[in-house]
């Protein structure tokens, strides 16, 4: 859980929480939530996005599936999926990434891999922006 330590609410909070922990019989791990850096770790761009889904489109007519089977699975193929805590059982579960939660960086890599796969094992050109045939793609896929 994230608090700010300027809302008189978290603070309470947080007291609250703490003092839950050091009084249980678990180890517990403190963090602190540093500031990132921007340029480094920017949120996916919007073009990024429009042209990721645009290939999630493309794809799914090439494959025969739904635009959200197309999305779960190239994600699932390409990144896998990552372990993540259940807070109310304690074991660990797996999640599929976010193309929403990625760095300009991540998406970047993330697509790369998308085009070169899906070229590679299924002859489906996805075309960046400023490639041949983008603008025809995003024509034809952007209302979908």
């Amino acid at each position: 859980m994230r608090y700010d330590p300027k809302s008189p609410l978290d603070v309470q909070r947080a007291t609250v929480r703490f003092n839950k922990l050091i009084n249980g019989k678990r180890p517990f791990e403190l963090t602190e939530v540093k500031e990132r850096n921007l340029s480094e770790e920017q949120q996916r761009t919007i073009r990024q996005n429009n042209t990721v889904h645009l290939w999630f489109s493309v794809f799914a007519e090439e494959i025969g599936c739904t635009f959200d089977e197309c999305k779960r699975d190239v994600k699932r193929k390409l990144l896998g999926r990552k372990p993540v805590i259940n807070v109310i059982t304690g074991e660990t579960d797996w999640e599929d990434y976010k193309t929403s939660e990625m760095s300009v960086a991540e998406l970047s890599s993330f697509m790369e891999k998308f085009k070169f796969w899906a070229q590679a094992d299924f002859g489906c050109y996805l075309p960046y922006y400023g490639d041949v045939g983008y603008e025809e793609m995003m024509r034809e896929y952007k209302n979908r």
